[in-house]
């Protein structure tokens, strides 16, 4: 798979992350669906996920490749504790209004597969929370 790209002149441009804001897309209110912030490096790849629905907090870190798609590892904790860790394909692409929308194919270590969809929103919108 290779990142949706923009064409200046002779150059590609592919969707950048870094310091950008992403929601899951999914069954769940905006205002309840889990959320973070990706950074990027060269070619490293970061990201940290907040709070929404039964997510409690998250880690990715992973490389970017020359297509513009990056390989990433990850692990979340849920509200009940359970933890849930596995890689993942991350295909950025740029949406109609220019915003970043991101295809993960993700595989958990529970054997567990899928597809899931992020997409870019304004941030910063961590809160502060007691735990």
């Amino acid at each position: 798979m290779i990142a949706a790209q923009i064409v200046t002149g002779s150059e590609p441009v592919f969707p950048d992350v870094d310091g950008l804001w992403f929601r899951l897309d999914g069954d769940e209110p905006a205002s309840e669906a889990p959320y973070g912030q990706y950074h990027r490096e060269d070619n490293v790849i970061w990201a940290e996920f907040y709070a929404g629905g039964t997510l409690r907090t998250g880690r990715l870190v992973g490389q970017l490749r020359t297509d513009g798609t990056f390989d990433a590892s990850y692990c979340l904790l849920t509200e009940t504790g359970e933890l849930i860790s596995g890689a993942c394909h991350s295909v950025p692409e740029f949406d109609a209004q220019g915003n970043i929308v991101i295809s993960d194919h993700f595989q958990r270590a529970d054997g567990s597969s899928g597809v899931s969809r992020i997409r870019q929103i304004p941030g910063p919108l961590r809160e502060v929370r007691n735990v």
